[in-house]
């Protein structure tokens, strides 16, 4: 069977067709799927950026409940909240905060710890 130039052109047309509609259902659940997931990527941002301002706050919390223990060490004062250290190990922020329960812990029991008087100064 011979076919026309016309009916080749009409079968290719079809194809190219085809593909098409293809390509833009492909593109379609791929767009879809990406939007998923920038969607749960601004999920998670979200939750980090809320975990890190309460980390944030309840650390600030400690820090001037620390001040409080140490009022009477005049010789211990202190110009705010030190800046982040950045050559700490990465933490949890779960880690974070029992390190910072543990040290503030710490200095309580350190300032609360009998010292032996001393010796007065003689007129």
């Amino acid at each position: 069977m011979t076919e026309t130039a016309a009916e080749r052109y009409r079968e290719l047309a079809e194809l190219a067709t085809a593909a098409g509609k293809q390509m833009r259902k492909h593109e379609r659940e791929t767009a879809k799927d990406l939007g998923e997931q920038v969607a749960a990527g601004n999920q998670r941002k979200e939750e980090s950026e809320q975990t890190r301002d309460e980390l944030v706050a309840e650390l600030k919390g400690i820090w001037k409940s620390a001040m409080q223990v140490v009022w009477d060490e005049r010789w211990l004062r202190s110009d705010g909240v030190p800046a982040p250290d950045r050559s700490a190990p990465d933490a949890t922020p779960m880690e974070s905060r029992i390190a910072a329960h543990e040290a503030y812990d710490a200095l309580r029991s350190a300032i609360a710890k009998p010292r032996l008087p001393l010796p007065r100064r003689r007129k």
